[in-house]
């Protein structure tokens, strides 16, 4: 087998693979798209030159790694990736090194996916598109639905542009539930839904994902999202507008 590191030369047969996987290469089209100077990928290459799997190293921080049982040992053992974070697919986590995974947390992700046509219309609650006046609120909303999880978010982290809408439910003027997605080209996502504590188990996350899949199916015909696979009342969530899991990831950060 033989690891090359992308580059120009190779391209073309780097998106004929990943363009044929985008459920499975996402990560790797959308950072080597929208960040290349900061995005490397190394693809192993089999005997007749053969795609069998990549390694994405994204700013030193995050690394993914995909492909057949030999090729993601190959790739972990030839790339340096002692980074705060890494994923591979659960069922793969035993060919990485216990160095790679030292003083690191693992958490279990489920990638789920929706085709255009597949989803259930739940709409029991008026939810409005939300705008910047909302920035703070959108931020403190995050940090009081977990404390632990998005403890860091502040209002400048949240982004709200034409590829990043927010929807939102208020009560007394007040949002108390919010989801957004981001649209790419080849497909749109949910990368995160919050509810108040206190008003919970009302159905209002639930016509939010719907809304949420409703938008972005006017933009593309596939839809992703990933949910800590612990989290099953998001799951259910996920599973009753139409997601299926495809994947279960699992995910090492960096104890903090």
């Amino acid at each position: 087998m033989k690891i090359i590191l992308l580059d120009s030369t190779i391209e073309p047969i780097f998106w004929r693979f990943v363009e044929e996987r985008i459920e499975e290469y996402f990560f790797f089209i959308m950072d080597y798209k929208q960040n290349p100077n900061v995005t490397r990928i190394w693809i192993a290459f089999d005997d007749v030159g053969g795609i069998q799997g990549m390694l994405l190293n994204y700013k030193n921080k995050n690394v993914h790694i995909r492909g057949s049982n030999e090729a993601v040992k190959e790739l972990a053992d030839y790339v340096d990736i002692r980074t705060p974070e890494i994923t591979v697919i659960n069922t793969q986590k035993e060919l990485l090194s216990p160095a790679d995974k030292e003083h690191k947390k693992e958490v279990l992700i489920n990638r789920m996916v929706i085709h255009l046509g597949e989803n259930l219309m739940i709409n029991e609650h008026v939810s409005e598109i939300l705008h910047e006046s909302d920035r703070e609120e959108i931020a403190a909303l995050y940090r009081k639905a977990d404390p632990i999880f998005w403890s860091h978010v502040q209002g400048k982290d949240v982004e709200l542009d034409e590829n990043h809408i927010w929807f939102g439910i208020k009560r007394e003027d007040r949002i108390v539930s919010f989801a957004n997605i981001w649209i790419g080209e080849e497909i749109g996502i949910i990368p995160t839904v919050a509810t108040d504590p206190d008003f919970q188990n009302q159905g209002l996350a639930t016509s939010l994902v719907s809304r949420s899949v409703q938008e972005l199916f006017k933009h593309t015909t596939l839809g992703l999202i990933h949910v800590r696979a612990e989290n099953s009342p998001a799951v259910h969530i996920y599973e009753k507008i139409g997601y299926k899991k495809i994947f279960q990831y699992s995910e090492y950060k960096t104890k903090k």
